[in-house]
């Protein structure tokens, strides 16, 4: 009887430690855009020019320096997203190349110097910079506790795993360093584990996760994108007091907005202007006769 009350208590110990190191607190890691842009703090500059874009334009792709040594998205899973990315501008007439700019071009805090370099040596206009944000967190439930009290941690899932992820993607003029666009997208993502799958759990669900938040993100890219081309038409970025912008086509024809700036005539405005002719014609007619 002592023999067995002491096999149940060491046995209870070890579950007890196991259930223990099955919690982990949160994990965070992600690849920031901004941190990439704006190094060490460095306050947004105004675009140093205004934004002038000759069709057709040539797009870099590139996912902004990671913040941990180990990261939890392969570079493989980087490449299956750019290239979804790139089939979004491709739908595109205004795009002429897009160039997958390999991970090891991008610098931490290279910020815009950085770009004009990729620029100067793969000849793109524009760069869009993907970045992602995912924390994790594991807990042991109380439902866990009991059953892993009775069965042990093999057989019952019994840990909490809650994965949130951020994707973003922003797109600069590289030239006047202008925010022309972006696009968010975003999961959330739950499951189960036992302590000896935490890992497993975790890795499969981060995975599971950034596919989910890139295809939120593909939608609202090609919706940032229509947005664009519709504000281009007004000879401005991102609406009133953002820098004005000109679309030039092959021929250098003005794209969209007339040569002064105020923007294209529009079908209503071109039938007013018709009709106010048409009136003053006869009004001058009547005065003749």
């Amino acid at each position: 009887m002592a023999h067995r009350h002491v096999s149940s208590s060491i046995v209870s110990l070890a579950l007890l430690l196991a259930g223990a190191c099955a919690y982990t607190g949160p994990t965070r890691v992600r690849s920031s855009a901004l941190d990439f842009l704006y190094p060490g703090g460095t306050a947004a500059a105004s675009p140093a020019t205004d934004v002038t874009l000759r069709l057709p334009v040539r797009v870099g792709l590139g996912f902004a320096p990671a913040q941990a040594a180990q990261e939890p998205i392969s570079e493989v899973k980087k490449q299956q997203v750019l290239n979804q990315v790139a089939a979004a501008f491709r739908e595109h007439k205004g795009v002429g190349h897009l160039e997958v700019v390999p991970t090891a071009y991008l610098e931490p805090g290279g910020s815009f110097q950085n770009l004009d370099r990729i620029a100067a040596s793969l000849g793109v206009d524009l760069m869009a910079v993907v970045s992602y944000d995912q924390t994790t967190i594991t807990e042991s439930t109380r439902a866990s506790w009991s059953y892993l009290t009775v069965v042990g941690p093999l057989f019952i899932k019994g840990e909490k795993n809650e994965l949130q992820t951020f994707v973003d993607a922003v797109v600069y003029d590289i030239k006047s360093r202008a925010l022309l666009f972006r696009a968010p997208g975003q999961s959330t993502l739950k499951g189960r584990s036992n302590p000896l799958t935490v890992e497993r759990t975790r890795r499969t669900l981060a995975e599971q996760g950034f596919d989910e938040a890139s295809k939120d993100l593909i939608a609202n890219l090609n919706t940032a994108l229509a947005t664009f081309e519709e504000q281009a038409k007004s000879g401005t970025v991102r609406g009133a007091g953002t820098p004005a912008i000109a679309v030039y086509d092959k021929t250098g024809a003005r794209v969209g907005a007339s040569e002064g700036g105020g923007g294209a005539i529009g079908m209503a405005e071109a039938l007013a202007a018709a009709f106010l002719a048409v009136a003053l014609l006869g009004v001058r007619r009547r005065r003749a006769a």
